[in-house]
């Protein structure tokens, strides 16, 4: 799913010379798949919408990570984006949050702020979790915690 996720945000990805790169072997689950879709779509297409014009070299990585329990599998997306103020990582996930709105113009990027409130509502339906890593100027890396069994 998340190959094809991927392939269908390559018009986001092409114009802003972002290719994206799997490491690793990501796990087969069975989950909801619309919701794991969704989260993977917004957090992919922010990865490529926020990547920075000055680096030559603009990727997101989507790679296994290490899991904080044994009943759950886990995902690292990593960007080396324009990266998230420290003083903005608790407000990410709010609804009609928008971080660097002031750079709209710059970046080609627009919105209402609901994709990330709209990943942490899907997480949270399916019984997971989410956190995310940021340095300004270097890049964005969110971690994905989701359980091995479907939760009822």
């Amino acid at each position: 799913m998340t190959r094809h996720v991927a392939a269908d945000l390559k018009e986001l990805a092409e114009p802003k010379g972002v290719h994206v790169k799997f490491s690793g072997e990501l796990p087969t689950v069975t989950i909801d798949a619309v919701r794991l879709e969704l989260i993977l779509a917004n957090l992919l297409s922010n990865a490529m919408k926020y990547s920075d014009p000055n680096k030559a070299d603009r990727f997101v990585e989507v790679a296994p990570a290490e899991p904080s329990r044994a009943d759950v599998w886990a995902v690292a997306i990593r960007d080396n984006g324009i990266g998230i103020p420290e003083s903005d990582l608790r407000s990410i996930f709010g609804r009609f949050y928008r971080g660097h709105a002031d750079r709209d113009g710059e970046l080609g990027t627009s919105g209402l702020g609901l994709g990330l409130s709209i990943v942490a509502d899907c997480v949270d339906a399916l019984k997971g979790d989410i956190h995310v890593e940021s340095v300004l100027g270097e890049g964005t890396t969110f971690f994905l915690e989701l359980p091995l069994i479907p939760q009822s």
